[in-house]
């Protein structure tokens, strides 16, 4: 089970944003682990992430950069990024959302001009088409006037491109919202009528602090996010992760600390929990390039222990040696996935928009 991996997930697998994510799922520690529940909590997560508009945006919009003149990283070679697992899989993801947000954030004690965000008016109002491996401007109209869009097409599962001759799905709107003191762009991604996707992701002057507030659904589950990242002068990328299932009334929140852009060095440090009707279970530990341990804690008392080494599967055990069940495992491994794909679902949504978020230079 994977989930929030954006373009594998999709081929293969944020409406009501203002509600308080950690406050769902209305459970305690007196609420017993269920894990046959908790595993199906994840399935209905995963099934928001599971339309064919999902897949088709997730693996197109690696290429809209391009449409403004931006160089981007090859979908091929950013696909090949999304497939690594574990702390290895992990850490690319976060040097990568280091690096964005390094570029997107003003330096420390510095302001940037929201001014900037302004899109040309060369673009303005264009409908982007795909052709020839790239996308360009075409003739067709509807596009907002204050933004642009992507027209989509459906996607090869294995190259993650447009399928030939291509089969257009649907189209994502991204408009510029940005004001005196932020840069912000609206993401709506449309199919036969259905808004599938539709986030807002703001740089704020004031705070230096990037959010991506919105919801993904397939049409029956909703999963609405409220993600939060900053990145300090000293190079500490933090990235705060709440998603809410109403459907299931679960939650999970995530919070998640870089320390240092040298891969081979950077630690990183992390905590989860997730709450609902079938339990609460929380995740704490730290990676570095070589692995980590996790300490899983439910009932108010230590679990389980998740230890991974390179790029090998994680090992589940039991507290104090004692065995655990194959449901048991089997959930716990479902919500460590979200710890090692947080990273990658949050550069993925930054990537149609880093654009707009640009600073003024």
């Amino acid at each position: 089970m994977r989930v929030l991996q954006f373009a594998k997930r999709s081929v293969t697998l944020l409406a009501t944003v203002s509600v308080a994510l950690t406050g769902c799922g209305d459970s305690g520690p007196d609420v017993p682990f269920n894990p046959t529940g908790t595993s199906a909590d994840l399935e209905a997560v995963n099934a928001a992430f599971g339309s064919s508009t999902f897949a088709s945006f997730s693996s197109m919009s690696l290429l809209f950069d391009a449409a403004y003149g931006v160089p981007l990283v090859s979908s091929s070679a950013a696909a090949m990024d999304i497939r690594a697992s574990g702390p290895a899989g992990m850490r690319a993801a976060a040097m990568r959302s280091a690096q964005r947000l390094a570029g997107l954030l003003p330096a420390a004690n510095k302001s940037f001009s929201a001014s900037s965000a302004a899109i040309p008016a060369g673009i303005a109002g264009k409908t982007f088409e795909y052709s020839g491996g790239s996308y360009v401007a075409g003739a067709r109209t509807g596009a907002p006037a204050n933004g642009v869009r992507f027209l989509l097409y459906a996607v090869d599962p294995v190259t993650f491109m447009p399928v030939e001759p291509l089969v257009e799905t649907g189209y994502v709107d991204i408009t510029d919202l940005s004001g005196t003191n932020t840069q912000s762009a609206r993401v709506q991604v449309v199919s036969g009528g259905t808004t599938y996707i539709d986030y807002t992701v703001t740089a704020n002057n004031l705070t230096g602090r990037i959010t991506v507030l919105g919801f993904v659904t397939d049409g029956t589950h909703q999963a609405n996010l409220n993600l939060q990242a900053s990145l300090s002068s000293a190079g500490v990328l933090t990235l705060v992760y709440g998603l809410d299932v109403p459907q299931r009334d679960v939650s999970i929140y995530l919070t998640l600390t870089l320390t240092g852009l040298d891969p081979q060095t950077a630690t990183i440090n992390l905590s989860l929990t997730m709450s609902g009707p079938n339990g609460t279970v929380s995740l704490s530990g730290q990676f570095t390039s070589t692995g980590g341990t996790l300490t899983v804690r439910t009932g108010g008392r230590t679990f389980a222990t998740i230890t991974v080494t390179g790029a090998a599967e994680p090992v589940i055990t039991g507290a104090d040696g004692l065995p655990l069940t194959e449901e048991d495992a089997a959930a716990l491994r479902g919500i460590f996935e979200i710890t090692s794909e947080a990273f990658i679902s949050f550069d993925q949504m930054l990537a149609p928009v880093a654009f707009f978020l640009a600073p003024a230079a």
